[in-house]
Parts: structure tokens; sequence; C-alpha cells
């Protein structure tokens, strides 16, 4: 029996099933909105009917296109993808240059061994980029009833990583663009080493801080400085030990990549940082007060709380 292959049109077959299930689902979800705009703005959820009708739309979409792209074939190319390598003893040994520890990697977690694999795993990379910011939103509205923060940011997350892994696989043969600095391996190395992990995870744990501990009037303060220092000021002081080695052609490419990378999640923080340097403002909400008649409305009342306007949180 041969073995069914997947190749690159394939993929793009298969790509545009995912963004076109993608679009339907999300035309489907304004033109429920569409009577009570209103609506879709606030912090409720949609109840799980309404989440069920675009969700059957992606799925329906999905199968159909996928079938008249593919036809029987339709997300079944598995058998001639490239597997990962199984590890060995040789790949936890420390390496004496990062072109050697990135092949390691490229080998063990994408299977790139030659040429045409390393081609097929920066087209796999792209490819993963559109399917993945129509499954994420999509399984987090299906299972929450609206995407949310914390859904936003992980499409986000994993469509860099897929963005820089195939940058990465990209330059590797194309040794010209490599930092002509070499590696010196002291502590500014070793502190640089997890700028990329403070630019992941730092907003994260920043948006985590503000949403599980109470925001009120004595604590909003330090809450919203360790917000800041983890999404904006973290991520930018990993990365100046890293700059020493933005040198010669590498600056075409380490550059644009190191600032996109740290204004992610420096972009985060801006709402918190803005709160934080003009502080709460008053507003006035209605809260139940069936005791107070008003003629305007009689089954509530105005009454005054601290507002931060930027990240709409009220204080308690």
């Amino acid at each position: 029996m041969v073995p069914m292959t997947y190749s690159n049109e394939d993929a793009t077959k298969e790509t545009l099933a995912f963004v076109g299930a993608g679009v339907a689902a999300g035309l489907t979800w304004f033109a429920i909105h569409f009577r009570d705009p209103a609506y879709a703005t606030t912090a409720f959820p949609d109840s799980n009917g309404v989440r069920l009708i675009p969700g059957t739309v992606f799925f329906v979409v999905l199968f159909v296109l996928g079938r008249i792209l593919m036809g029987g074939q339709a997300f079944q190319g598995g058998n001639g993808r490239r597997s990962p390598s199984s590890l060995d003893g040789k790949d936890f040994e420390q390496k004496k240059t990062p072109q050697e520890t990135a092949d390691a990697m490229a080998r063990v977690f994408a299977g790139v061994s030659d040429e045409a694999s390393r081609k097929e795993a920066i087209r796999d990379s792209l490819h993963s980029v559109p399917r993945i910011i129509a499954l994420i939103p999509t399984a987090f509205y299906l299972r929450f009833g609206r995407v949310g923060p914390l859904g936003w940011g992980l499409t986000v997350f994993f469509d860099v990583l897929c963005l820089l892994w195939a940058i990465g696989l990209y330059f590797r043969p194309r040794t010209e663009y490599h930092s002509p600095v070499k590696l010196r391996g002291d502590w500014a190395d070793r502190v640089g080493a997890f700028w990329l992990v403070a630019c992941a995870f730092g907003p994260f744990f920043g948006w985590a801080v503000t949403e599980a501990l109470p925001i009120t009037q004595t604590s909003w303060r330090w809450l919203y400085g360790i917000r800041t220092f983890l999404s904006a000021v973290l991520p930018v002081l990993l990365a100046l030990p890293l700059m020493r080695y933005i040198r010669g052609k590498s600056t075409l490419v380490s550059l644009p990549l190191m600032i996109g990378v740290t204004l992610l999640p420096f972009s985060t923080a801006i709402p918190s940082m803005q709160d934080l340097i003009e502080g709460p403002t008053v507003r006035h909400v209605q809260s139940p007060a069936p005791a107070v008649r008003d003629r305007q409305n009689p089954a509530f009342t105005d009454r005054p709380e601290f507002y931060l306007k930027h990240t709409d949180r009220g204080l308690r």
C-alpha cells in the first residue's frame, strides 16, 4: 500500500478550510448580535443555546470545505507528515554553540534532518498560524461563551511561537545573518536567556494577579504595579543583555524581532500603566434600592463609585 503524501497544495487547501470555517462562524456570531450590539460588548458570556449556533456552523463549514477542496482525503494527511525524532542521551549534553542547540531542537521537535524537511517544517509552521486563529477562539467561545483576554492571549502566543519557529528555520543556513559576536556564557547571557520566557508568561501572570485578587481602593495600585512590572518592565530588562549580540547583518533580523516581540507583552500593560498615572475617577452606577422611589427609575438609585476607566474596573 502506497503511503499517502501530504503536499504543499494539500496543506493550503486544509488551511483554507479552517479559515473559511472561522470566518463563517464569526459572521454567524455578528449576525446573532446584530439586533442588539450592546449585548455583544457586555461582560456576560453567551448562553449555551447561542454559542451552539456559531459552533455548529464552524464544524459544518469545516467538514464541507474539507470535502470539496480535498475530497476523501480531507484532514487525513497525517501519514505523510514528518514526525519528531526520538530523544537520545546526546540531546541532553551541553552544546558548544547556539547553532548546535538550534539544530538539535529542529531535529527533535520538528523532525528536521535535511533541506527538504526544513522547508516542510517552515511550511507547516506558517500554515499553523491561520489555523490557530480559527481554532483557539472557537474553542474558548464554545466552552466559556466568549473568547476573553486569556483566549486571545493564548492565540497570539501560539501564533508568535509558530512565526518565530519558521523564521529561525529559514535563517538557520543563512549564516551571514547570524551574529558575529561569540556567545560569552556569563551572567548577562544567563539573565537574557529568560527574555522570551518573560515575554510569554509575564503578561499571563500579570493578568492572573489582577483577576485572582480583589481590586479595591487599597490594593489596586500595587496589583497594577505588579502587572506592569511583569508585562512591561521585566521583558525590557531581560532584553538588554542580548543587545550586545545585535551586530552586522544580524541587525536586519534580530533587532526588528526583539523590538516586536518585546512590544507584545508591553502593550498588554498599557491600560494598567495609564490607570496608574491618572488614578481612579468617580462614576455613578445604578444599584438596586426598592425602598427608594425615583420618578425616572423607581427600582434603582444612583451611587458614586471609584472607577479605573482604562481597564474598566470598579473599585470596591
